[in-house]
């Protein structure tokens, strides 16, 4: 019985625990990639941004279909709006003689003197129009809702692109973090078995105290840099989360610096390179756009032709019946010409000044493939210093332990070829890392 309670004590105990623990979620590069351009915000109204620049082209196709208006009213004024009566005659012989007849026939045959119309009724009208020819502004506003698409759409893989280096360089940062403690670690095995030798030494007599305060000090700064890193990879794991939505304390990174590639096989011309980048077909579009915005001014100066056709009807007057026509309406500026010709010579200004931009982006874009293509080049030849630099490293390690073992060197020696062991191994981490972060950075400008 005593058993079975404490068997039910200990379940009630371990079972919120599991309950408490969460599922960790192991996660690629390219999960964490897949997942940022999911729930970036940016992302998201970038899309909406094509969403309304797709909205305006509708909005513009529009205008190629007829134009179908009804209206209605109906009204009863205080005052008849028309009236007409012999007082109203300005001849006063007339006027004189209408009297006369008026006094001899009108009673009698219940006449009145003065008349008076629309003074309530109700009015209908029905119009469809449909324009035949405006300048071409219809057909260019079109082309000009197209390339609003475009830009949008442009703009969008531009912020895809954004999203992308973020996330890589958060990924490889807190990776290069999770190496560096990985060589704490071994560092910290190091120096334990140090420790060991070390108290065995100083109790036969063969090693100083101060040996021991020595280590006690390396062992500290090694216990302090792990609370950094740890620290690090808190803060750069929140970031992540917070970045491609997700939670941090789940998260765990499924990828690993593997081996490097030489640059040379991502290499292209920078020439090429800069015309096949998104931001070179933003340029051309605001070319196409300002030729496109000087057309629908040039037509807004030509000639107009609008056909049409409405259908009424209304009882304001007595005896009323429908109506229905059709018609033509030819519109022709003529005081506009002068004006017009200004507003063409500030879009050529326009375009001018897009042409000169282009110009001085594309060079710059050009050096900015040059400038990622050597950052590359450096990085890798980092990455070749820093292997060769650990060898080293790990060959002298081997070195001053065996003379430390053997007596001929101090603890000290041993102390700083440990520190260096751990530079080139963080070394080599910063550097690989480095690479990745400049090749993703070279390949967007390429466009690979």
């Amino acid at each position: 019985m005593k058993n079975t309670i404490v068997l039910v004590c200990l379940l009630l105990l371990v079972v919120p625990l599991f309950g408490q623990q969460k599922d960790t979620h192991r996660l690629s590069v390219q999960d964490c990639i897949e997942m940022a351009l999911e729930n970036n915000i940016e992302l998201k109204n970038s899309q909406l941004e094509i969403d309304k620049a797709r909205a305006t082209k509708n909005e513009a196709r529009a205008e190629y279909f007829p134009t179908v208006s009804a209206q209605a009213l109906a009204f009863d004024a205080l005052n008849p709006l028309l009236s007409f009566g012999i007082e109203d005659i300005d001849n006063a012989q007339l006027r004189q003689i209408l009297y006369t007849l008026y006094a001899e026939y009108g009673v009698n045959m219940d006449l009145d003197k003065e008349y008076s119309f629309v003074q309530n009724g109700v009015m209908l009208n029905a119009m469809v129009t449909e324009p035949i020819y405006a300048g071409g502004r219809i057909r260019n506003g079109n082309k000009l809702a197209k390339l609003g698409i475009e830009a949008a759409e442009t703009q969008t893989k531009i912020k895809e692109d954004e999203v992308r280096l973020q996330t890589e360089t958060l990924y490889w940062q807190i990776v290069s973090l999770q190496e560096k403690i990985a060589t704490l670690d071994q560092l910290d095995r190091l120096l334990d078995t140090l420790d060991k030798d070390l108290t065995g030494a100083i109790e036969a007599g063969l090693a100083m105290p101060t040996d021991q305060y020595k280590l006690r000090v390396k062992q500290n700064e090694s216990q302090l840099n792990r609370k950094k890193l740890t620290d690090g990879i808190t803060l750069l794991k929140m970031a992540m989360g917070q970045y491609i939505g997700t939670d941090w304390q789940t998260m765990a990174l499924a990828d690993t610096l593997g081996l490097e590639a030489e640059p040379t096989v991502y290499y292209r011309q920078p020439n090429e390179a800069v015309s096949q980048r998104n931001e070179s077909h933003l340029l051309d579009l605001s070319l196409r756009a300002e030729s496109l915005k000087k057309k629908m001014t040039l037509g807004a100066s030509l000639p107009s032709l609008m056909v049409g056709g409405s259908a009424s009807y209304h009882t304001i007057f007595e005896h009323t019946k429908p109506n229905a026509m059709v018609f033509a309406v030819l519109q022709v500026p003529i005081t506009d010409w002068h004006k017009t010709s200004f507003k063409l010579k500030k879009h050529d200004l326009d375009a001018e000044m897009a042409e000169n931009t282009r110009r001085d982006l594309t060079e710059k874009m050009e050096m900015q493939t040059n400038q990622a293509w050597f950052n590359l080049e450096q990085s890798w030849l980092r990455i070749t210093m820093a292997q060769t630099a650990l060898s080293d490293a790990e060959a002298n390690l081997k070195i001053t332990q065996d003379y430390y073992n053997a007596g001929l060197v101090a603890l000290s020696d041993v102390l700083e070829a440990q520190t260096m062991l751990k530079q080139s191994r963080d070394e080599l981490t910063d550097s690989r890392v480095e690479y990745r972060i400049n090749l993703v950075k070279y390949q967007q400008l390429t466009g690979d």
